[in-house]
């Protein structure tokens, strides 16, 4: 992918660290996967072969990507299970390492041995992962791990909430106004490289009278929320008018705007146009808290 250029430091042989203690020193937008992507991304070790690939990435309200959940594809004998680890364990490819096929890829740096006696689930039977008893664990068992690839190692479980989400559940989902009337669906979600959604895409249209337009939205623009005390039913809402939403900056598909799509530019304009708080520069607010202009 072009856009993973992005991720490398100019001159830099080191790997790129995927950690959000960074964020309160960044002074761009950071560089963007879009989950399209992100999903199915194979897994290298150390060495650059080939461990497997990313079946899924578990978000929540804050907009953390609290755990990759990783298949390694029969590799150690492992084929059947699924495992779910906090998104600090991974890093970039290093570049004066990289294998033929592997720059696209996301590096474990975990033995053979470790990760045999990792804690997984069976691909049918997925753990409630909201679950602070399931993610305590989850993160005892990586703490050396995190200490060892970051300085300031943050546990998936402080991350997570009684709303998460996988990301394959939340393309789809249906985006409404703040009274209860549809706007559109979600169709594609940028994830930076320090683990946190950026952005998302909404195709909106009949409502508006816009015919399928796909519109990019900040993150934090959003509202979540359960529908009722015992329901389990997620709802996402945009408190947004017709006219905002006609003139807000467009969301292109396709490989060949991939780059287009994730640079720091367009992401800054974006927040800009929503008046959102930029994370990667201040702490930011919580999700749902900002109002975008008329």
């Amino acid at each position: 992918m072009k856009h993973m250029n992005l991720m490398l430091v100019a001159g830099a042989i080191v790997a790129l660290p995927l950690l959000a203690s960074a964020r309160s020193e960044a002074k761009s937008p950071p560089a963007v996967w879009l989950a399209s992507d992100l999903v199915g991304m194979k897994v290298v070790d150390k060495q650059g072969e080939s461990l497997g690939k990313i079946e899924d990435v578990v978000v929540h309200p804050g907009g953390e990507a609290s755990y990759a959940v990783l298949s390694f594809g029969g590799v150690l004998g492992m084929g059947d299970k699924l495992f779910a680890m906090p998104w600090s364990v991974l890093r970039a490819v290093e570049p004066n390492t990289a294998k033929k096929d592997s720059a696209d890829s996301l590096v474990l740096p975990l033995d053979k041995e470790r990760l045999k006696a990792a804690p997984g689930f069976d691909k049918k039977n997925w753990p409630t992962i909201a679950n602070p008893d399931w993610t305590k664990e989850i993160d005892s068992y990586y703490a050396k791990d995190l200490k060892s690839n970051t300085k300031q190692p943050v546990e998936a479980a402080a991350r997570t909430s009684v709303i998460t989400w996988k990301v394959s559940e939340l393309k789809g989902a249906n985006v409404m106004t703040p009274t209860g009337e549809k706007l559109g669906d979600l169709k594609e979600l940028a994830i930076d490289t320090n683990g946190r959604v950026n952005y998302v895409a909404v195709s909106v249209g009949g409502f508006l009278g816009l015919g399928d337009k796909l519109v990019a939205v900040p993150w934090g623009s959003l509202t979540f929320s359960l529908a009722g005390d015992k329901s389990d039913k997620r709802l996402i809402s945009l408190a947004s008018t017709k006219k905002h939403l006609e003139q807000a900056p467009e969301f292109k598909e396709g490989k060949e705007n991939t780059t287009l799509m994730s640079e720091p530019k367009y992401i800054s304009r974006l927040y800009d146009y929503y008046s959102c708080p930029v994370y990667w520069t201040s702490t930011p607010a919580p999700a749902g808290t900002q109002s975008p202009k008329d």
